[in-house]
């Protein structure tokens, strides 16, 4: 069940409607259904006034009969009144075959209205369908505005707020036809996601790879792939030869990021473009599904590297903290890692002191100085590794910046 609070155009309440689905193998007679918003109960009636079909002519009028896996709209018993403010006469365009009913009113409820919980309900054959929650007031609490539909998103999943969700059909509802939220899926990808670590390889190393996958979508994804590739001909598309490795994808949820991960086997020296596509055939917005990453390999490299040349410590989950990736000699010494402003002042220390079991590893700066907010600007950050009586000493500017 779905339904306009409004309308569209003026008068709205001429406007509203109810839509029905039947999901079940068997014909329903609603004529034995009453359909209430709590403060008025309406009995469901055939719809006899023909002029409707001078626009839709395929519709079913004259019966309360809903066949399976079929759609009623009830509508205002004056939704076909020409005396109309605007000229919004009869504005949607019913498919044919949609069983047409109407209430024995004059308005569907006392009027529908944004918070208005709806009932269908039979008490001959024990049967109801809501929308929302009959007196908990703040169970629907948004506002889809004048002429969209809040819609259903899983048919067979409970009348919660989580299951429903204003329409995006450009027309803003649809009446008669599939919920245009129900397969609103839409997984994506983006570069801020994507880290390799460490930022800049060494040859002969791995790089780990973390890739963020983003549900843009009002329904749970599971079934899709994840494709790693070299972009060789740098022609932005996955071609014969450049595939590196392919993913299955976990459950990411509506409105969530689930991350993926994997290790790129000691690639060659130089400059790769590493591209990320997303296989999910159901996608309904596949120009958001690559992107791509540049990967450094470097025959040497120095003691310290940054990663992103500017961080953003904001809690979007884009940049939010600098990642520090450091080499060093030998292990089995003491790593020091502080943070200086410009003017030379020590503000903190990632690492102080530590004895070091390997002679690599990354740590992160998340723009925190004593659990306060670093002001933005440029910091060095300074590295010390003192092994015996060897000291290697290293430094790298940064830039914390706030959006």
């Amino acid at each position: 069940m779905k339904g306009s609070d409004s309308g569209t155009g003026n008068p709205g309440d001429r406007n509203e409607f109810v839509e029905v689905y039947n999901q079940s193998s068997d014909t329903i007679d609603l004529s034995t259904y009453s359909l209430s918003d709590f403060d008025a109960v309406d009995i469901i009636k055939v719809w006899t006034d023909t002029s409707i079909l001078n626009k839709c002519p395929d519709l079913r009028i004259n019966s309360t009969l809903i066949f399976p896996n079929s759609y009623a709209v009830i509508l205002d018993p004056e939704y076909t009144s020409t005396d109309t403010l605007g000229g919004y006469s009869q504005p949607y365009e019913l498919p044919e075959s949609t069983l047409i009913l109407t209430v024995g009113n004059t308005t569907i409820g006392d009027g529908l209205s944004t918070k208005d919980p709806l009932i269908l309900f039979s008490v001959a054959d024990s049967c109801t369908t809501s929308f929302g929650t009959p007196f908990v007031e703040d169970d629907f609490p948004f506002d889809p505005g004048d002429g969209i539909s809040l819609e259903r998103i899983e048919l067979n999943a409970p009348d919660s707020i989580w299951n429903w969700y204003p329409a995006i059909d450009p027309q803003g509802c649809t009446p008669g036809r599939e919920n245009s939220v129900t397969n609103a899926f839409d997984l994506a990808l983006n570069e801020n996601l994507i880290s390799f670590t460490p930022a800049v390889l060494k040859i002969g190393e791995d790089a780990s790879i973390k890739i963020g996958v983003v549900n843009k979508g009002l329904r749970p994804v599971v079934y899709y792939q994840l494709k790693i590739f070299e972009d060789l001909n740098q022609d932005s598309s996955l071609n014969n030869g450049e595939l590196i490795a392919e993913i299955p994808g976990e459950n990411v949820g509506a409105f969530d990021t689930i991350y993926l991960y994997h290790t790129l086997k000691r690639p060659k020296q130089g400059e790769h473009t590493i591209g990320f596509l997303i296989e999910f055939e159901d996608d309904r917005d596949l120009t958001n599904n690559i992107c791509f990453k540049t990967l450094r390999v470097l025959g040497t490299i120095g003691e310290l590297s940054l990663s992103p040349q500017v961080f953003t410590p904001n809690g979007d989950g884009i940049d939010d903290c600098l990642q520090i990736d450091y080499r060093l000699p030998q292990s089995g010494g003491e790593l020091t890692i502080s943070i200086f402003d410009t003017r030379g002042k020590r503000v903190c220390d990632i690492l102080k002191n530590k004895l070091m079991e390997k002679d690599k590893g990354t740590c992160y700066w998340d723009g925190e100085l004593n659990n306060e907010q670093a002001q933005t600007g440029m910091y060095i950050v300074y590295l010390e590794y003192r092994y015996q009586n060897k000291i290697t000493k290293a430094k790298k500017t940064t830039v914390l910046a706030r959006k």
